[in-house]
């Protein structure tokens, strides 16, 4: 039976919000922001964050954000919102509804033109369409969603895209195409060192060669998905491979080992609230008690898986279920339930055109009318299963076809990137070894340069000993030489003072004359001072006051005549000549003076 491994194509193409460790800082930026734009994205990020763990935690991050997104009228926040809104139902297996949130995310993004929300938007709902089993709108959608990557240059996204449209030929039987478009994807993903999304791709190839019995290749590729999945730690994508790989032992005839990765598998998808892959499970462990017939389990468990289908609207699921319905009633002999099981199962087998369940349903019906007794019902079911398993045989054949072409590219692939692994565990082999060699040298370098520096220090203070006596020798012979000097100026001194005592007793004698001469010279500069003093403050002020006064009326702001013009220069040149004179009598009375 196909399984539906898009859980790692939604998130390639919906916010890649980076690993555990990120939600931490995303949390601490939270309660450092403002009630902004910036508040509303970080509110996203982090409810997206937590759609594998905690589907409440992303209803309540996804509803405060879009609450605030309203409030400051931001649209593309609201879009976004619906767009985690729509991951969260698609991982609890609500179809219908997580496309109908998808379509308004698509709508809101139109609206504002943004191609990046449209590019993710054309995505999830052919996903989704892929999913519920409208095969041609999810076709449509994906193809929308390459034209809009074109457009934005999204190569990584271009590579999921291709995965997804590869998923749906699978759906639909068409091994050939569906291998071309695998081969696209993983090819882009090896230019881009993309490891992380191989696992998706490595997962849809292993499904391919299951199909067509090639057990052994299938588990390979499986472990191939299986060791990335489990180093990022994707707890879902985990799931699913253990689901696949329980497949592929269950077809190899190791039911035990089946078993036990179907509750595996089963466990993990309880925990997650993943109800497609619970009914995909019932649906598997249902087979595994149809092979050991043990009828009643296996009926439980494809009615089980059955009402799940068509609570989540999956409408592939609800077909097989009815087909593996009708093969328990086929094997208890109970050809009406079988017929009208069968008959179910055809009808939405051919309105979905889904080859494989088409040419299952016939062989149902061939065989419950054979066991009936009405050949002639079963000649012409025999037909059309004939016509339809052929149909798949040849589109089986060229797929084998196209994949001998492609394996050896594959394995050259495969083994360029073992050959990478054990080149970059040698490079990091020889990394550790230089590390631990320039560890070592670093410590002689270290253990020579505090050495180094020891003797160094040790000659410093040598140094610094020898040149602290050298200045204090220096320093005494100096104060020697000092004092001698001294000795020398005060001798010098005295001999000064001596000779200035006779100077003074000298001008003592003649001082009194002095006096007198002085005091008669002195009587008459005042005298003339007093002369001077009353020129100043009456001569010179009177031709000064005037041309002062002259100077305001120039100031002032009216207009002046000519003749007023004419008679203020006249009347500054007559005060200049006054105060020039003035000059002139002041100065001669000071050489008289002198």
């Amino acid at each position: 039976m196909k399984r539906f491994l898009l859980i790692a194509s939604l998130l390639s193409c919906s916010f890649l919000y980076g690993q555990k460790s990120e939600l931490d800082s995303l949390t601490t930026e939270l309660k450092a922001s403002s009630p902004d734009t910036t508040r509303v994205l970080l509110l996203l990020k982090i409810g997206f964050r937590y759609y594998q763990t905690s589907p409440d935690s992303v209803l309540k991050y996804t509803e405060q954000a879009m609450e605030l997104a309203r409030n400051l009228d931001y649209k593309k926040g609201i879009a976004n919102g619906y767009n985690n809104l729509g991951t969260l139902a698609y991982s609890q297996s609500n179809f219908n509804e997580a496309r109908k949130h998808y379509q308004t995310f698509l709508a809101l993004s139109e609206e504002i033109n943004d191609l990046e929300g449209m590019n993710r938007a054309f995505n999830n709902i052919g996903i989704v369409n892929k999913l519920l089993g409208n095969y041609s709108e999810s076709l449509k959608y994906y193809k929308q969603s390459l034209e809009v990557k074109e457009q934005l240059g999204d190569v990584q996204g271009k590579a999921g895209t291709l995965n997804n449209i590869g998923l749906v030929y699978h759906e639909l039987g068409d091994y050939k195409k569906a291998l071309e478009y695998y081969i696209q994807s993983i090819q882009i993903k090896e230019e881009l060192g993309d490891k992380e999304s191989y696992a998706s791709t490595y997962s849809n190839i292993g499904a391919i060669h299951k199909e067509t019995g090639d057990y052994k290749l299938a588990l390979e590729y499986y472990e191939r998905a299986m060791e990335i999945d489990s180093s990022y730690k994707k707890t879902l994508r985990v799931a699913t491979l253990h689901q696949n790989m329980g497949e592929v032992y269950f077809e190899m005839g190791q039911l035990e080992r089946a078993m036990r990765y179907y509750e595996a598998s089963f466990g993990a998808a309880k925990k997650l609230g993943n109800r497609m892959l619970e009914a995909n499970l019932k649906s598997d462990i249902g087979r595994l008690y149809l092979s050991r017939k043990e009828y009643e389990k296996a009926l439980l468990n494809f009615e089980t898986a059955q009402q799940i289908y068509m609570e989540i609207g999956h409408r592939v699921g609800i077909c097989q279920s009815q087909y593996l319905m009708g093969q328990v009633y086929k094997a208890l002999e109970s050809y009406g339930y079988a017929i009208a099981l069968g008959k179910r199962s055809l009808q939405l087998a051919l309105e979905l055109e889904v080859k494989k369940e088409i040419s299952q349903s016939a062989q149902l019906l061939y065989e419950a009318y054979q066991g009936f007794g009405d050949y002639e019902n079963a000649f012409e079911y025999a037909l059309l299963h004939k016509a339809y398993d052929d149909s798949i045989n040849q589109d089986t054949h060229a797929k084998e076809i196209a994949m001998y072409e492609n394996r050896f590219e594959m394995e050259r692939i495969s083994s360029e990137n073992r050959m990478l692994a054990s080149q970059n565990e040698l490079n990091q082999a020889e990394i550790e070894k230089n590390r631990l060699q320039i560890q070592r040298q670093n410590l002689m370098i270290y253990g020579g340069t505090v050495m180094f520096l020891l003797s160094l220090g040790m000659l410093y203070i040598g140094y610094r000993y020898y040149t602290s006596r050298k200045r204090s020798m220096e320093l005494l012979k100096r104060k020697n030489r000092e004092i001698t000097l001294q000795s020398k100026v005060l001798a010098e001194q005295a001999d000064e003072l001596i000779r200035v005592n006779e100077e003074i007793q000298s001008i003592n004698e003649s001082l009194e004359s002095e006096v007198k001469k002085r005091t008669a010279k002195i009587q008459t500069q005042n005298e003339k001072l007093k002369e001077y003093a009353f020129a100043n403050a009456h001569h010179v002020r009177a031709p000064l006051a005037r041309i002062m006064g002259i100077a305001a009326e120039l100031k002032s702001d009216g207009p002046l005549t000519d003749e007023q013009r004419k008679a203020l220069n006249e009347s500054i040149l007559s005060s200049a000549e006054e105060l020039d004179q003035v000059v002139r009598k002041v100065n001669d009375i000071l050489k008289n003076e002198e």
